[in-house]
């Protein structure tokens, strides 16, 4: 008898127990993948920019790395792929007439978006930026500086400002969401994140989705922002 008894309370108590959890669970608060932003100034603040450019669009050095110069777009250097209009970015931020004997008003005017002249693409073979001598030497030597890591990283930030406020927003505040909008927008662009985010409802996993379809780099960034911001 007693042992019947004993059973049924120790039954009673358990079904209370995930009645009481199935009661207070609507009520408990989402786990936000990664830390979360209330504005710009904080994001930019952290380490998180710096982590998205390193794991997630460099991938740890495999896909790009900071002393990159190459010849596509008419050059294409560092750690965000700057090229053609992304090249000015750089330009602000570092000393041109160290790197290059030019104003940076000059750089950013001829030697950014004009890298890439009328109906060019691929790699320069004469009509860019990156097959001038004096261009090619004066952006090796800057990369391989010792301010070239905090320039490069502050001139992607910089990029990805309008973004990242965008994104802030519509709700997209922990880093995961943070790093699909700037690894789309890095792929895409801008406007391009914007456009897409607005056809999938601003919903992050359904733009990741939609952004990577059957591409297999679209689908090794996502899955370097699945290792990097896990959900």
């Amino acid at each position: 008898m007693f042992d019947l008894y004993g059973s049924l309370r120790v039954t009673w108590i358990r079904i209370s127990l995930v009645a009481l959890a199935l009661v207070v669970q609507p009520w408990l608060p989402a786990v936000a993948a990664g830390e979360t932003f209330s504005n710009y100034g904080d994001f930019a603040k952290s380490s998180v920019p710096q982590e998205i450019l390193w794991r997630v669009l460099a991938r740890n050095g495999k896909s790009k790395t900071y002393t990159q110069v190459f010849a596509l777009d008419g050059g294409t250097v560092g750690i965000a792929n700057f090229a053609v209009g992304g090249l000015a970015s750089l330009y602000r931020l570092m000393d041109t007439q160290e790197y290059f004997g030019r104003s940076r008003t000059d750089m950013i005017d001829k030697y950014s978006s004009k890298c890439r002249p009328g109906n060019h693409k691929g790699n320069d073979t004469g009509w860019g930026c990156y097959s001038q001598k004096w261009w090619r030497e004066g952006m090796t030597r800057f990369v391989h500086s010792s301010e070239s890591h905090r320039i490069q990283n502050q001139a992607w930030l910089d990029q990805m400002k309008p973004t990242i406020e965008v994104a802030l927003q519509h709700g997209w505040k922990d880093s995961r969401s943070l790093a699909i909008a700037t690894g789309v927008a890095n792929s895409l662009g801008g406007t391009g994140f914007k456009n897409l985010a607005v056809r999938h409802g601003w919903r992050p996993e359904q733009v990741l989705s939609a952004y990577v379809g059957n591409d297999a780099h679209r689908k090794r960034r996502r899955d370097a922002i699945d290792i990097a911001f896990p959900r």
